[in-house]
């Protein structure tokens, strides 16, 4: 157990203190000696631990699932749950940062790689979901909203006092909050905007922008009912100057990634960097995920200046469509030993400001301002916005792993993909996904696939 939480980022002078707390949460959970000795394993292989930054990104997500397992016995007498819950995240971390009764679990980020990137073993609570009413097969639930009824219904969290979401992306999350409320009964809440937007209106979010920090102060204030506590907008103020030093620092690290070559990290970290963003963290935990962000940085700075990349210099560079898997880092592993590297995803894109933008009170305005990124947008800003990225950042190659689960995104797929071959002529790899089942991967089948698109893009150059 040393050993692992030495490799997540825990100092040996913190281990009397902790110890204790790490061998609860995960007796609790049920992990046991080999799934401590395969987790080695597995972090070893599949992150770089010999940055502190990375290990420190670790012990973040480590941290969270023992301080969620361990809420209630550590004096939080209400808990949230928090999911697909954009924009909300300021809210969440004001609830858990001034609130010493509260606390809000946001349970997908640090299950999926705790459970899932670290001891290979989250298909079981996607199991535990798909014996109630998720199913599995050729057309199949969401594993995002399996997952939270996987880990309510084995218990591994403690029962929430009410529940929050949001359909700005997914209608089936607060579906599922429906079924979960009839099921155990505890109370949901909800917020949402508009989805009719135009490309006449792009860039401008304006209206939606309004809408949704509307309907969110309206959760906070609903939320705040449920639990005793009301969140103020001085705390949420506090919460996103944090949070936008934490957005700075990640920036910094996808800025020397798109400028290096060779790429000094490996495909699979983005995950660690992009995941850790929707956790209901502290003020204190968001100062810790900042200085962990920005050593990864300073060390990745000394890996470019020596000429040290995870493939060799020239290899081809691929734009991502979704985010890297969330509980399985295999691809991303394999796109690397195949000497290709996934340089950005187009998470990352997102509308420009308009000229003249007058300054808001609303901090809810603020928290809204993700509406103006590339999956919140129409479908042809989007790909306006795709192919953009592509042309700024020398793309060889679109990974178009579409999460199959998701209507939102399964039907852009082809779109995009007949969008950038045709305006720009780099190859797209379209490939049925699911962003959150581990069960999707087939090694011999994407190795193939890979070696081809590698040639393709090889081949164009």
């Amino acid at each position: 157990m040393d050993e692992l939480l030495l490799l997540c980022g825990y100092q040996a002078a913190e281990m009397d203190k902790e110890l204790p707390r790490v061998e609860k949460a995960f007796a609790r959970l049920g992990i046991t000696d080999e799934d401590i000795a395969r987790g080695r394993e597995r972090v070893r292989t599949y992150f770089d631990v010999e940055l502190t930054g990375v290990r420190e990104l670790l012990g973040m997500f480590v941290r969270e699932l023992v301080n969620m397992v361990l809420a209630r016995d550590e004096g939080r007498t209400k808990i949230i749950h928090a999911c697909m819950a954009g924009g909300f995240e300021a809210v969440c971390s004001a609830f858990v940062a001034f609130s010493k009764d509260v606390f809000v679990e946001v349970p997908n980020p640090p299950f999926m790689v705790v459970f899932g990137g670290i001891f290979g073993r989250f298909i079981p609570i996607l199991e535990a979901a798909e014996q109630l009413w998720l199913k599995s097969g050729l057309v199949s639930h969401c594993a995002m909203v399996k997952s939270r009824v996987g880990i309510l219904a084995l218990g591994l969290v403690p029962k929430p006092d009410a529940m929050v979401t949001s359909g700005l992306l997914c209608e089936t999350s607060p579906k599922t909050n429906d079924i979960i409320h009839e099921l155990y009964g505890i109370p949901t809440v909800y917020y949402d905007t508009c989805q009719d937007r135009e490309m006449s209106e792009y860039p401008d979010s304006t209206r939606a922008i309004a809408l949704e920090a509307a309907s969110m102060r309206k959760a906070a204030e609903e939320l705040g009912r449920h639990v005793g506590f009301r969140v103020e907008d001085g705390m949420i103020w506090e919460v996103i100057r944090a949070r936008e030093e934490y957005g700075s620092a990640v920036d910094k690290v996808h800025r020397l990634i798109k400028e290096s070559d060779p790429v000094p990290l490996g495909s699979t970290h983005e995950n660690l960097l992009s995941w850790l963003a929707p956790v209901a963290m502290s003020i204190e935990g968001l100062k810790r995920a900042t200085d962990a962000v920005n050593t990864l940085h300073d060390e990745l700075r000394e890996r470019v200046d020596k000429g040290v990349g995870v493939t060799k210099k020239g290899a081809p560079r691929i734009l991502g469509i979704l985010p890297s898997h969330h509980a399985d880092p295999r691809l991303e592993h394999l796109i690397n030993e195949l000497g290709m590297v996934v340089i950005a995803v187009d998470y990352e894109l997102s509308a420009p400001l308009p000229k003249e933008v007058p300054e808001t009170q609303d901090p809810y305005i603020t928290a809204s301002q993700l509406l103006r990124g590339s999956m919140a947008q129409p479908l042809a800003a989007r790909v306006k916005l795709i192919l953009e990225g592509c042309r700024r950042w020398n793309i060889d190659g679109v990974l178009d792993h579409f999460h199959i689960g998701c209507r939102g995104v399964a039907a852009d797929a082809f779109v995009l993909q007949e969008a950038v071959t045709k305006q720009l002529g780099v190859p797209v790899l379209v490939l049925e996904w699911e962003n959150f089942d581990p069960r999707v991967f087939n090694y011999e089948q994407y190795k193939t696939r890979l070696e081809v698109f590698k040639s393709m893009m090889e081949g164009r150059r």
